[in-house]
C-alpha cells in the first residue's frame, strides 16, 4: 500500500490537541456563565397581594379633555354643535378619539394649530364652507376659523372635518 502523505507519521498533532483543550475549555466557561445568569435568585420582597399595579388606577382620563363650540355655514344652511370631551374614552364621543388620533398623527399637539405665516399654498378654492371653533382643548384656549380657500386652509378643514360635519 502507498502512503500519500510519507510525513505524516500520526492522525493527530500537539497543536490540534491544544486547539480542541481550547475549545472544551471555553464552551465549558460559557456554559458556566451562562448557566448562573439563568437561574433565578429568590429575592425576598412584599408578599404579591400588597404589589399594586399602574393598571388598577381608575379615574384618569386617557383621551383629550375639552369642550367646543363649533358653528358651520355650509353655504345652503348655518348649524351650531356642542363637543364635551371628558377624557373617558369609553363615553366620550367618536369624535374626541378622532381628534386626538389625528394629533397624534400630524405630530401636533394642538389639532387646532394655524396655518403658519409664509406656508406655501395653492390658491385654490375647495368649497364655500367655513366653520368657527371655540372653547378649550387639553387646557389650551381655542378660537379659531376654518374655511376651505387654499391647499393649506383646506389641510386643516380635512384634519378637522369630524368637527364639521354634523355630530350625532
Amino acid at each position: 500500500m502507498l502512503k500519500l502523505n510519507p510525513r505524516r507519521e500520526s492522525s493527530g498533532s500537539i497543536g490540534t490537541a491544544v486547539l480542541g483543550t481550547l475549545c472544551f475549555g471555553g464552551a465549558v466557561g460559557y456554559v458556566a456563565v451562562v448557566g448562573a445568569s439563568l437561574v433565578s435568585l429568590s429575592v425576598a420582597g412584599p408578599p404579591l397581594e400588597d404589589v399594586r399595579s399602574m393598571s388598577a388606577m381608575n379615574g384618569l382620563p386617557t383621551g383629550p379633555i375639552g369642550s367646543l363650540r363649533i358653528v358651520v355655514d355650509t353655504g345652503d344652511e348655518v348649524y351650531e354643535q356642542e363637543l364635551t370631551c371628558t377624557g373617558d374614552a369609553a363615553t366620550d364621543p367618536v369624535v374626541c378619539a378622532d381628534l386626538a388620533r389625528d394629533a397624534e398623527q400630524e405630530d401636533a399637539a394642538d389639532p387646532f394649530e394655524e396655518v403658519a405665516p409664509g406656508a406655501i399654498c395653492t390658491e385654490t378654492t375647495y368649497g364655500g364652507q367655513s366653520a368657527t371653533v371655540t372653547g378649550t382643548w387639553n387646557g389650551t384656549r381655542v378660537e379659531t376659523e376654518l374655511n376651505r380657500q387654499g391647499s393649506c386652509q383646506e389641510a386643516r378643514w380635512q384634519r378637522l372635518e369630524s368637527l364639521t360635519d354634523p355630530l350625532e
